[in-house]
C-alpha cells in the first residue's frame, strides 16, 4: 500500500471478496485502534490487517491506499457522531431562529449534554483515541476532516448561542473563544478519558457518572453565562450539580 498516492484496485482472481460490508467494517475498525494506538505515519497496514484477520491485499482492495483508510476511519467516526449530534444541533439552530436567550442557554447545555452521551456510545473509546493521537502528531487527511464537519460546526452553533444569550456577535472572536472554552469541557473528557476515570475513582463511564457529568457541565456552563450577562435563571428541571449524591 502506498500513502502519497492512488493505486489501481486489485480485484482478487477468484472474484472480490466474501461479507464485503462485514470485511470493510471490521477493517475500519481495526484502523481506528491500530491509528489511535501508533498514529498515522508509524501504524503498520500489515498490523491493521492482522488485526481485522484479513490480507493485507484487502485491504487495497477496500481502501487504495493507507490515505483511503485513514479517510474512511474519519467518515465512520463523522457518521457515529453526527448520529449523536444531529437533534442538539437542530435544536440550537432552532434557538437561534427564535431568538430566545433562555431556549439558547438551555439548547447549549443540551447541545453539551450529546457530546456526553457520546462517551457511552459503541466504540468511543477508539475514537477518543483515534482523533487524540490525531490532533498529537498532526498527520493523516483524517483530522481535516473531522475538523470541518465536527469541530467547525459545533464551535460554530455554540458560538451563535453564547452570543445569543450575552449579547455579543457570534461572529466575535470573543464569542468564539468562548464557544471553545465552553466545548473543552466536554472534549477534554474524551482526550483525556483514561486520567479523568482514574482522577474521580471509575472504572468505566455509566450511566451515574453520566448523569453527574451532565449535571457539572450545566452548572459550570450556565454560570459563565451568568458572568457574561446572560442566563440569569436556571434552567426549569435540571438540578445543580452539588445535589447529586452517589
Amino acid at each position: 500500500m502506498r500513502t502519497e498516492e492512488t493505486v489501481p484496485r486489485r480485484h482478487p482472481e477468484q472474484g472480490g471478496y466474501p461479507c464485503g460490508e462485514m470485511t470493510r467494517a471490521r477493517i475500519v475498525a481495526a484502523a481506528i485502534a491500530v491509528f489511535g494506538e501508533e498514529g498515522y505515519d508509524q501504524a503498520s497496514t500489515r498490523k491493521i490487517a492482522a488485526t481485522a484477520g484479513v490480507n493485507p491485499p484487502a485491504l487495497q482492495y477496500y481502501f487504495d491506499s493507507k490515505e483511503g483508510l485513514h479517510r474512511a476511519c474519519a467518515e465512520y467516526i463523522i457518521g457515529r457522531v453526527s448520529a449523536i449530534l444531529s437533534p442538539a444541533l437542530e435544536r440550537a439552530a432552532a434557538a437561534v431562529r427564535a431568538r430566545n436567550a433562555a431556549q439558547a442557554a438551555d439548547a447549549l447545555c443540551g447541545l453539551l449534554e450529546a457530546m456526553v452521551d457520546g462517551l457511552v456510545a459503541a466504540g468511543s473509546e477508539s475514537w477518543s483515541r483515534f482523533i487524540a493521537r490525531g490532533k498529537a502528531d498532526g498527520a493523516g487527511p483524517a483530522m481535516s476532516m473531522l475538523h470541518e464537519r465536527i469541530g467547525r460546526p459545533l464551535v460554530d452553533a455554540a458560538a451563535r448561542l453564547i452570543g445569543l444569550v450575552t449579547r455579543c456577535p457570534a461572529g466575535a472572536e470573543v464569542a468564539r473563544l468562548r464557544a471553545c472554552t465552553v466545548l473543552a469541557q466536554v472534549s477534554s473528557l474524551y482526550a483525556n478519558r483514561d486520567n479523568t476515570l482514574a482522577a474521580v475513582g471509575w472504572s468505566q463511564f455509566d450511566g451515574r457518572g453520566i448523569a453527574l457529568i451532565k449535571a457539572v457541565v450545566r452548572e459550570h456552563t450556565l454560570g459563565a453565562l451568568r458572568a457574561h450577562g446572560g442566563a440569569k435563571t436556571r434552567v426549569a428541571g435540571r438540578a445543580p450539580a452539588r445535589r447529586m449524591r452517589r
